[in-house]
């Protein structure tokens, strides 16, 4: 049955039929080209111009459907659905946009004249080759994957358990928390951050819905909105999750010691240990790397001293698959190393710390059990704060590093007011460019920096500043806002350098082919409009997985990413697949596997059992990297074939 096409141009007002003969644009196209009809209306996409066009396309048997009028973005959706109520399949319809690329761009009215003649003409020889294009629905799996056990990923998690969601969190360390239980003061009410966590952790350890997984690293992730299929490689323990107690028998007896992370350097760990008082889970761990059982020697003090015996050496790692409809990405931020920059002295005197550091050296859990002291164990006198560190080598500024500065003074000031010596608490003096203060917390915060007595110092560029020993203390140059060379003397200085994306932060930009911003976070779709969805459809972003933040800015952006997959991934919901899809003639195909290293979504695979490449229409997302990378011309898009886009270009070039 030869097909019946129907040609509708849309007057669009004047902005189409003020610059170019809609009549006679018509008039042509009905004599040259092989069309069943012609019809036209002042404004297709308005009530009466769908109504006119659904009674048009019944009334003459039409089969398909070319529109020259706007976008097809703006109005293509409609239509279809139009010709669809009366019976036609909605991919046998061809929209020709004669507004935005003809009469909006194209001054002459002459030229315009021809040039929509020639885009209509081409749209009409293109839909004789579209195909009927049947839409797929499968069931949408409503379980969730949170990657990151920081604070946004455990309240990512805990929102979407406490709606009934079955929620799987994949936390890379031994324990949930992320670096929030480093912090015993957190700013503006100099809080006890593991006091505000615990209550969050122990709910999260007793909710049914939620899987822990901790050591664990998401390594692969295939699939789409609805339907994920995620592989997690879990690292032993080497210790029953289910026997141990923490008891810290085990700990005690371990021979070995290294530095340990929470500590920053400032205190060591046993290589058997539990990261930090109320660890979630409460268990202790082996580092494989540091055990002397790595080096060949066959120590068992762990094990020997261990009273429930669930230390277990032959312990291996594991691989785990699941489903899930969507997933939360919280995989936190790190800081910049401050060891590479020789001037300020970090790693060679012994009285500079990085912020992190100090952070420690005001917990009770430190290495000076809550004292704020110098190397030498005497407390200091003046204290200088250097700001905007590795700001030059990250290339932006970090807009919370200030926040988190201003909680020296304020820190060393409440050891002080709750010990004997009040009246002796430090100086402290910020080196700074400018103060950034994001949001009404920090703008509290430097108030009450500025009443505990801190003095700010404005700086040309915080590149001029140089740290050096000066026998009894430590001389700190710089340029002055005028740029003239200055210098203080302290007795310490506190680095405090810019927040980077997280090792799990790019390891999961890689994994799932994430846009990145400029810094290389992750990148919102839409900075604005679609904060917490990323450049994947069904993969959400919360905390500094997408930039800096503070804790209350990565709660209510955990929340919200949270409350989005669950609203997009619901129970007993079908999903519909994507149609245009790409395929594989594998009579052309040569196994050059191009194919399968571009594709994004990891849709190209290669069956070794008939050694060609072929493409997992569920995952494929239609995109057409693969059909333009394919060099033997076996990959092919549909409704963007080579004979559709062939017949396209051809008539535009004959017009």
């Amino acid at each position: 049955m030869k097909e019946k096409i129907g040609l509708f141009v849309c007057r669009c007002g004047d902005n189409i039929a003020g610059v170019i003969d809609v009549d006679a644009l018509s008039n042509q196209v009905g004599e040259e080209a092989d069309i069943s009809f012609v019809a036209g209306h002042d404004l297709l996409c308005s009530p009466d111009g769908k109504k006119f066009l659904a009674e048009k396309i019944t009334e003459q048997d039409a089969t398909h459907v070319v529109i020259a009028a706007c976008s097809p973005k703006d109005h293509e959706a409609g239509f279809q659905k139009v010709i669809e109520s009366v019976g036609v399949n909605k991919h046998l319809l061809q929209m020709a946009n004669i507004r935005e690329h003809c009469t909006w761009v194209t001054a002459d009215s002459q030229q315009a004249q021809k040039k929509s003649l020639a885009m209509v003409k081409a749209a009409i020889e293109r839909v004789r080759f579209h195909e009927k294009l049947e839409e797929k629905e499968i069931e949408c799996n409503a379980n969730l994957l949170v990657v990151g056990g920081g604070v946004a990923g455990m309240e990512a998690a805990l929102l979407a358990a406490q709606a009934g969601r079955k929620v799987t969190l994949v936390e890379a360390s031994p324990s949930v928390g992320g670096v929030a239980p480093e912090f015993e003061e957190v700013a503006p009410n100099m809080e006890c951050a593991p006091c505000m966590l615990s209550p969050r952790i122990d709910e999260l350890g007793e909710n049914s819905n939620i899987t822990l997984m901790t050591n664990s690293r998401v390594t692969e992730v295939l699939g789409y909105l609805g339907n994920f299929e995620v592989k997690i490689n879990k690292k032993a323990r080497q210790v029953d999750e289910d026997l141990c107690i923490g008891c810290d028998e085990c700990i005690q007896a371990c021979p070995v010691s290294v530095p340990s992370e929470i500590q920053h350097g400032l205190g060591d760990r046993k290589a058997i240990y539990i990261p930090f008082p109320g660890s979630l889970p409460n268990c202790a761990t082996i580092d494989r790397e540091a055990c002397l059982r790595s080096k060949g020697e066959a120590c068992t003090a762990c094990a020997d001293a261990c009273p429930m015996e669930c230390v277990n050496f032959d312990q291996e790692d594991e691989e785990h698959e699941l489903t899930v409809g969507a997933a939360v990405l919280a995989t936190g931020f790190s800081t910049f190393n401050p060891s590479g920059n020789e001037k300020l002295g970090f790693g060679k005197l012994k009285d500079v710390y990085t912020l992190e550091q100090f952070e420690r050296l005001g917990s009770n859990h430190g290495p000076t059990g809550g004292k704020i002291l110098k190397a030498n164990g005497e407390p200091p006198e003046r204290i200088a704060v250097v700001h905007c560190v590795g700001r030059k080598e990250l290339a932006y500024c970090s807009g919370m590093c200030c926040q988190a500065a201003l909680k020296v003074g304020l820190v060393t000031q409440h050891k002080e007011e709750n010990g004997e010596e009040a009246a002796k608490a430090p100086t402290v003096v910020h080196l700074h460019t400018d103060l950034v203060s994001k949001d009404w917390l920090g703008a509290q915060l430097l108030h009450k920096a500025e009443k505990h007595g801190a003095e700010f110092i404005r700086i040309s560029d915080p590149e001029s500043v140089e740290v050096k020993g000066t026998g009894d203390g430590i001389g700190v140059a710089y340029e002055d806002a005028a740029g003239k060379r200055q210098s203080i003397s302290a007795d310490m200085v506190v680095l405090v350098t810019g927040m980077q994306p997280s090792a799990g932060t790019n390891e999961m930009i890689e994994i799932m082919q994430l846009n990145t911003d400029d810094a290389g976070f992750a990148a919102p779709d839409h900075p604005l409009l679609r904060p917490t969805q990323s450049s994947f459809d069904g993969i959400f972003l919360a905390g500094c997985v997408s930039g800096p933040k503070g804790i209350s800015d990565s709660i209510a952006q955990a929340k919200a990413a949270s409350g989005m997959a669950m609203a997009r991934v619901q129970p007993g919901k079908k999903l519909s697949l994507e149609v245009i899809t790409a395929h594989t003639d594998e009579a052309f195909c040569s196994n050059c596997l191009v194919c399968v290293s571009v594709c994004p979504y990891k849709a190209c695979v290669y069956d070794e059992y008939k050694d060609v490449v072929q493409v997992n229409e569920v995952i494929c997302h239609g995109c057409g990297t693969c059909v333009a990378a394919c060099a033997s011309g076996a990959a092919e898009a549909r409704k963007f074939t080579d004979k559709q886009i062939g017949a396209e270009i051809e008539e535009v070039l004959n017009v």
